[in-house]
């Protein structure tokens, strides 16, 4: 009988078991951490100026590695062809709004449920559903009415009252034809912005662009006033210049008015809190990929599973001088940094002597034979030091002009090296020009039959730092203008081609620091997972601000998300390489410092 009686509790309990909804046990574990969220206007559909934008839109989308895509003026789109361009980005699912005149659309990695397609009241529509639990609007408002956008943000209240539940999570993403009063600053000091909007309405009857003669802030004032936050304008430094999203270079060609903010991601209160970043991708790629600028915001969904630290030891200063860039490590050698016009040695044994007098160097980094490549920026040259002391000039040149400042190098599995070409100070005598007669800051290539290429030209503000990932597919940038108000201050990562070539059209912001010191030295470790020497402690007034302190080693994952931070205590921190008798101590540059860091994985060596 006993017997009996635990048998029917185990078979009791056995059911309970089985009947939890594996949800109950792990709802956050079938979440993804976070949704990386982009919103563009992509101009007609691709019926003007469609090639090569067409074809270099959809690699721009897929570099980015997006969640959820809002996408307006999808002209001429059919279900299957949004269908085919969300695959090509890695998106199963897809949904568009209509098939006649200006329709929007949302892609997705992740189901997309309860889709509603509304028409009745709005210019373009409105189309909504939801993805991971979260209600996305995407929104393409009335473009020459004030009074009809107004309307329209009313009429978009009605729907989110009507969501199945108390304080939904809502995104609002698209083209908003609208002002903000976040900026009106930068509206009221264009001189040209409401004649232009003057011109329109007299030209078109039906339009009303002006609300008596000034620019509105009505709509974009409507949204607000539902609590919603306008997450460029919550997040925008005040030492930044502002930033528009219309009109784009690509329409340089026609009148379009002046530079303003017509794109926006909105959230509600209840996601407020889980925004981790958000920014304008406008750079030389995407200018020329539609007459709009894609915006973009990752949420965060849940917190990661608790890891341990890449750090096994906190940063340990061990030596004040002689080490201001370019660590490169040498199993017999030990250290080598250049400081002081010279490069200098730190053996193994913490003995510390002058290398190389008089080098005149920045970056180095040693070769698959153990020979030292060195970024003369004094000579504007890249060299090459063998093991007997002789030195051979790789490239001093390109198209018979001098290079400006070599700053700093990587060299991939086949032995190309790749090296930054910058001019910090006085740009006034930059010689380096593209076809045009601009001035280039490039980034070029060396290859081992001697041969020199140009791989990047103007994608990039001020190339610094540069690595290449060991399986030669991507190439990242550090982007640090740090002496021009406005300057880039940013990681860029492009696909690298088989044949070292880059594919500008996949330009991928990784990471903008902003207004305070940006990207410098970088390094990978065999995990995959970038280091970068960044920040400042001290400001740079008015170039740099450093409130709060910045200064320090970020590191990143191969998908690009901040995992870690750990500060150094100087001004500024440089640049960092791996080394150590096994590859697990991270040597730090900063401000003439050198300073080490144990790490739970080695470095990346080819």
């Amino acid at each position: 009988m006993a017997r009996t009686r635990v048998q029917l509790l185990l078979s009791i309990l056995l059911t309970l078991v089985i009947c939890v909804p594996a949800s109950a046990w792990s709802a956050d574990e079938s979440k993804p951490e976070k949704l990386r969220i982009i919103t563009h206007n992509v101009w007609y559909g691709f019926t003007k100026k469609t090639e090569p934008r067409y074809a270099d839109w959809k690699r721009w989308m897929k570099a980015q590695s997006p969640d959820v895509v809002s996408l307006q003026e999808l002209n001429t789109y059919t279900e299957e062809r949004l269908r085919a361009d969300a695959e090509s980005w890695g998106h199963p699912y897809s949904v568009l709004l209509k098939e006649d005149g200006f329709p929007t659309g949302i892609t997705s990695r992740y189901p997309i449920q309860d889709v509603k397609r509304i028409r009745q009241g709005f210019h373009h529509g409105l189309l909504r559903c939801r993805i991971q639990g979260i209600w996305f609007y995407v929104i393409h408002f009335h473009p020459s009415n004030f009074q009809r956008r107004i309307d329209e943000a009313a009429l978009l209240k009605q729907d989110v009252d009507s969501l199945p539940e108390q304080n939904p999570k809502v995104v609002l993403a698209g083209d908003f034809n609208g002002f903000s009063p976040a900026d009106q600053s930068q509206y009221d000091s264009d001189q040209q912005l409401v004649p232009f909007f003057r011109s329109l309405d007299q030209k078109s009857p039906g339009a009303r662009n002006l609300n008596d003669g000034r620019i509105d802030y009505g709509g974009i004032q409507a949204i607000l006033e539902q609590g919603y936050t306008d997450l460029i304008a919550s997040r925008r430094s005040p030492h930044l210049p502002f930033v528009g999203t219309f009109p784009g270079a690509l329409v340089s060609d026609q009148d379009h008015g002046t530079d303003r903010r017509l794109d926006y991601i909105f959230v509600s209160p209840s996601l407020r809190d889980q925004v981790e970043s958000v920014a304008i991708l406008r750079d030389p790629c995407t200018e020329m990929l539609s007459d709009h600028l894609p915006v973009t915001a990752t949420i965060r969904l849940r917190e990661p599973a608790g890891q341990a630290s890449i750090f096994a030891s906190k940063p340990e200063l061990l030596q004040e001088t002689g080490a201001g860039e370019g660590p490169a490590w040498h199993p017999k050698l030990g250290l080598l940094t250049s400081g002081e016009g010279n490069i200098n040695r730190r053996t193994p044994a913490g003995e510390q002597s002058v290398w190389f007098r008089n080098a005149g160097s920045n970056g180095l980094q040693f070769d698959q034979q153990g020979n030292l490549v060195i970024c003369q920026s004094a000579q504007r040259r890249l060299v090459r030091r063998s093991q007997d002391g002789s030195l051979q000039v790789l490239a001093d040149q390109f198209r018979n002009t001098k290079f400006n400042t070599p700053n700093d190098l990587a060299i991939d599995a086949k032995g190309r090296i790749y090296f930054t070409d910058p001019r910090y100070g006085d740009r006034s005598s930059i010689e380096m020009r593209d076809d045009s007669g601009r001035q280039v800051e490039g980034v070029y290539r060396v290859d081992p039959d001697g041969g020199i290429a140009r791989i990047i030209t103007h994608e990039v503000d001020r190339p610094n730092g540069i690595a290449i990932t060991s399986d030669g597919r991507f190439l990242y940038v550090a982007d640090n203008n740090n002496n021009s108000r406005g300057g880039a201050r940013k990681l860029w990562r492009f696909n690298l081609n088989p044949d070292g070539s880059v594919d500008t059209a996949t330009q991928r912001l990784i990471h903008d620091w902003g207004s305070t010191r940006g990207p410098d030295g970088l390094k990978l470790d065999t995990a995959g997972r970038l280091y970068v020497a960044a920040g400042l402690n001290r400001p740079n007034l008015p170039y740099e601000t450093a409130d709060p302190p910045t200064a320090g080693i970020y590191v990143f994952s191969p998908a690009g998300e901040l995992l870690e931070f750990v500060a150094i205590p100087r001004d500024e921190t440089t640049n960092c390489a791996f080394g150590g008798a096994d590859g697990k101590t991270l040597f730090v540059t900063a401000g003439g410092t050198l300073w080490s860091i144990r790490t739970t994985t080695p470095g990346q060596v080819f």
